[in-house]
This record gives C-alpha cells, structure tokens and sequence, in this order.
C-alpha cells in the first residue's frame, strides 16, 4: 500500500466519522452525552480537514474534478490493484 493509497482511506474513515458523531448529537436527548458528542464531532471535522489538505497539496486528492476525471481516475486505481493482486498469484 503506498502514501496515496493510505492517504486516501484515511480520508475517507474520517469523512465517516464525522458523518458518525453528527448522526450521534442529530438523535441523542441527553444534554451531557450532547455536549461530548459535539467535542468529539468538532474534533473529528479537525482531523478530516487536516487529512483532506494534505492530500489536497499532496495532489491525491483533487476536489475540482469533474465527474469523468474522477471516474477515470478510478479505473487507472483499480487497474493497479488488479495488477497487484495478479503479482501475488
């Protein structure tokens, strides 16, 4: 697994967690358990930006594609997985 590839999911378990927490304070009633989850859900959107710029100026990660360039983009990544699993056989 190289930098981008690690780079990337972790972006994408942040983006879920912040999805998580927000889910979390959206359905609790209590006022103590609010107040954590929304300590918690500020820190993860922290973590989130921080991995989403340094994969931004790392150039993993361009959020100004267009649909086609993404899509492109993701058969070139799964070409190279398929090629490393075809590697281990």
């Amino acid at each position: 697994m190289d930098d981008k590839a690690i780079t990337l999911d972790l972006l994408t378990a942040a983006k879920q967690d912040v999805t998580m927490f927000a889910n979390a304070l959206n359905e609790t009633a209590n006022p103590e358990l609010r107040g954590v989850l929304a300590q918690q859900l500020q820190q993860a959107q922290k973590s989130q930006e921080r991995i989403f710029d340094y994969a931004k100026n790392k150039g993993y990660y361009n959020p100004y594609s267009t649909p086609e360039q993404m899509v492109a983009q993701d058969i070139q990544a799964s070409k190279q997985v398929m090629s490393q699993f075809k590697d281990l056989t």
